[in-house]
C-alpha cells in the first residue's frame, strides 16, 4: 500500500466520524431529550383502577386457574417451595413489599419496602409492574382486565390462610 491510499483511508475515517457527529449534534437540537409531563396518549385499560368493587365478586378458584398459567412459570404458589425465578406467592397479600426472606429483590422493589402488598397495589402490580416499580426485573407486560386481576388477588388471599 502506498502513502497516498492511507492518507485517503485515513481522511475518510475522520470525516465519516466529523459527519456523524455533527448530525448528532444538530439532531438533538430538534429532539428533545426530556420525557413530557403528561403522556401523549395512554394504552386502554393500563390506568390504575379501583380494584374494590372487583374484589367483591372475585372468585379464587378462577383466580387460582389464572395465576397457575400466567405466574407459575417465575413463582412458587405453595408455602414450602422454593422461589423462582420470581419470590413465592405464598402468604403475599398483606405483606409488606420485598420482604421474602432469601430472595434478591430489584432496587426499584426494595424501594418500595415501607409499603405493603393490599390490594389496590397487587391490582397496580399486576397492571404493569414497570409501571408500579420502574426499574424492575419483572418483565411481564400486566393483566389490563380488572376483573382477572381481582380474581387473582382472592386466590392470592386464599394462599394466605
Amino acid at each position: 500500500m502506498d502513502s497516498v491510499f492511507l492518507n485517503k483511508a485515513a481522511a475518510a475515517g475522520l470525516l465519516s466520524i466529523a459527519v456523524a457527529w455533527i448530525c448528532s449534534a444538530v439532531a438533538s437540537g430538534f429532539v428533545p431529550a426530556n420525557v413530557p409531563v403528561k403522556p401523549a396518549f395512554s394504552v386502554p385499560g393500563a390506568e390504575n383502577v379501583s380494584i374494590a368493587p372487583y374484589m367483591a365478586h372475585a372468585d379464587a378458584d378462577r383466580g387460582e386457574e389464572l395465576a397457575r398459567q400466567i405466574c407459575s412459570s417465575c413463582h412458587a404458589l405453595v408455602s414450602a417451595a422454593a422461589d423462582g425465578v420470581g419470590p413465592n406467592l405464598a402468604s403475599v397479600a398483606g405483606r409488606p413489599i420485598a420482604t421474602a426472606a432469601g430472595y434478591a429483590y430489584s432496587s426499584a422493589l426494595l424501594a418500595q419496602k415501607e409499603h405493603v402488598w393490599s390490594d389496590q397495589a397487587l391490582s397496580d402490580w399486576l397492571t404493569s409492574p414497570a409501571r408500579f416499580a420502574p426499574g424492575t426485573r419483572m418483565s411481564f407486560v400486566g393483566i389490563s382486565s380488572p376483573e382477572q386481576r381481582a380474581d387473582i388477588i382472592a386466590y392470592l388471599h386464599r394462599l394466605a390462610e
